[in-house]
């Protein structure tokens, strides 16, 4: 029988995890998960910035984005421009609809997104933490905080960068946090004055 007879016409999934409750119906498939999910193997580095992907795709759809500028769907409702049509869908659904169609059967919280269900109820109610660092000994619940600990504390990475004195932060906060301390961003039609550049953006796009 056939890879594709037995794991899409009989629904075969003969591969389990080892670390997870994961299956899957090839061989090549569960070694590709094991590599990206449960190591943070990030084989794909881009050759214009410092970033790195777990997947080809990954990587392509990132250089399409961020280095060529290809933004294709636009929200009629904000003007903002997304890469992918299943973003455009996913932002007009959370940000213009406010739905939050996954409930979690354990607590009330809902969630927009089914990935972020499914990562509150391993992380929250069945306490797992499936993502080692191989330089230390700490473990996370959630892959993005496994990556950004190893960027910031491992590689000693700082991808955010202040736009008024160039002073370069390990995270987002950490720069969001200076800007209101050290900067202010004047309005140049009134004279309000912002701790934050987005603020100000928001600002001139709504009121002016």
């Amino acid at each position: 029988m056939s890879n594709h007879q037995r794991t899409v016409h009989k629904g075969r999934r003969d591969y389990a995890c080892n670390n997870c409750d994961k299956k899957f119906g090839d061989k090549s498939t569960l070694i590709k998960h094991q590599n990206t999910v449960h190591e943070g193997r990030r084989d794909y580095a881009c050759d214009q910035c410092e970033k790195k992907f777990s997947q080809k795709s990954h990587l392509l759809f990132h250089k399409r984005i961020v280095h060529e500028g290809h933004k294709d769907y636009l929200c009629y409702k904000c003007e903002k421009k997304f890469g992918d049509k299943s973003y455009l869908l996913k932002h007009q659904k959370i940000v213009h609809e406010g739905r939050k169609d996954y409930a979690c059967d354990n607590c009330e919280k809902t969630f927009a997104q089914k990935l972020h269900l499914l990562t509150h109820q391993r992380t929250v109610h069945e306490g797992r933490k499936d993502f080692a660092c191989d330089k230390c000994e700490k473990k996370f619940g959630q892959k993005m905080q496994f990556i950004r600990h190893q960027e910031t504390v491992h590689e000693g990475r700082k991808n955010f960068t202040c736009d008024k004195c160039e002073k370069k932060f390990t995270q987002k906060p950490g720069l969001l946090n200076h800007q209101n301390l050290a900067h202010e961003f004047a309005c140049n039609k009134c004279e309000k004055k912002f701790g934050r550049k987005a603020n100000l953006l928001r600002h001139q796009k709504t009121v002016h």
